[in-house]
């Protein structure tokens, strides 16, 4: 439908609801650009860490009062309660300001107000879900919900009464820009791409390196290695790195060009979230995934066993590690390139690079019904 379509006076107004992470936020922001491109007004609705939503053009962003629940003590737990009541209340008032025709929920408990406003307003509501496992968040807001969309399938803990539609996870512009680029043909240089996140890097700073330190120096001589670093380890990643015979190494708490680091690496080894494979899936890139132990629901093992078995990539448990095994399996990738453009062939039939227009679809088919 184009904009042309939609008068002054039918003007459609969503909301888009979530917060934290870019995990969640560059969905909601992918999410909130089709919207619009489809002649929807679109409300963004966030809590204060909500920092990373860059903003669209005509979008207006709002801030309400939330806080996780999880993983606090008693009394931390029941303030926490308390502002996300507070936050209700707020998304209430908001509700009857803007009237919207439906929302979206994007995950994470900054999305819990405002979804919980509508259900109680009776206004439509789609929830996505970024993981292979239904967050918390979603699991309680699920029972109303319209329709469940889903990055993975099977998604595990999706009520059986909700229906759900697999559209994948949203990605950045800058990674679709890189979609589907030929595998790299790998000659006198072998370029491993390692990156963490914000939570549980230090693993890849202290104990992965011991694993590269035991690859074969002649294999060390032809490997570029590019790894994401917290600032407060780089004098330990340092400490392994130089002098280890690497052809080279560059190491920084932050890439602004990761994109650009993805399409070039032979083999990436990272965490199992939901952003990172679907990045390695809409690139075409192989991944050696450790899945972040303490993640909510073991929901990054869920998401690495169903990238794994799709012959995408190779999965290893933090807590099996051992660097010389572990160092025995990627020597044996490095000196068979064959198996890993067969993995990144794997990773990019797995890619759903129209995932924000399948969302778009969905929710404006939702409020055409809603309004019939």
């Amino acid at each position: 439908m184009s904009k042309k379509e939609i008068t002054h006076k039918q003007k459609t107004l969503v909301i888009v609801t979530t917060g934290g992470s870019g995990g969640h936020i560059f969905p909601a922001e992918a999410i909130s650009a089709a919207l619009v491109k489809k002649g929807i007004e679109v409300a963004f609705v966030t809590d204060k860490r909500g920092q990373a939503f860059q903003g669209l053009k005509g979008v207006q962003v709002y801030r309400l009062m939330a806080e996780s629940v999880s993983g606090r003590s008693f009394l931390r737990k029941i303030w926490a309660a308390f502002k996300l009541y507070i936050g209700t209340v707020q998304a209430v008032f908001l509700m009857y300001k803007l009237k919207p025709a439906a929302i979206v929920g994007v995950g994470g408990y900054a999305s819990i107000p405002a979804v919980m406003a509508g259900h109680l307003a009776r206004i439509p509501v789609v929830l996505h879900e970024q993981n292979a496992v239904l967050g918390r968040a979603n699991r309680m807001l699920a029972k109303g919900a319209r329709l469940i969309a889903t990055s993975f399938q099977p998604t595990l803990r999706v009520p059986s009464d909700v229906p759900q539609v697999q559209v994948g996870l949203p990605a950045r512009p800058a990674i679709l820009d890189c979609g589907k680029t030929a595998y790299p043909t790998v000659k006198n240089v072998f370029r491993l791409l390692i990156f963490g996140g914000s939570q549980g890097a230090r693993f890849f700073s202290t104990r992965l390196p011991e694993a590269l330190l035991a690859l074969p120096d002649d294999m060390r001589a032809q490997i570029e290695l590019t790894q994401q670093v917290r600032a407060e380890d780089m004098d330990t990643a340092h400490s392994f790195y130089d002098n280890a015979g690497f052809k080279k190494v560059t190491l920084s708490s932050f890439f602004q060009n990761m994109p650009e680091l993805l399409k070039k690496s032979h083999l990436v080894i990272g965490r199992g979230g939901a952003s990172t494979l679907t990045e390695l899936m809409i690139i075409g890139r192989p991944g050696l995934i450790i899945p972040l132990p303490s993640a909510a629901d073991n929901h990054q093992a869920e998401n690495a066993r169903l990238f794994s078995d799709a012959g995408a990539g190779w999965m290893t448990i933090e807590a099996d590690f051992d660097p010389k095994m572990f160092a025995k399996r990627l020597a044996q990738l490095i000196r068979n390139p064959g198996l890993l453009h067969e993995a990144a062939t794997r990773a990019s039939e797995l890619s759903r690079t129209d995932a924000a227009d399948k969302m778009a679809d969905i929710v404006w088919d939702i409020v055409k019904g809603n309004q019939k």
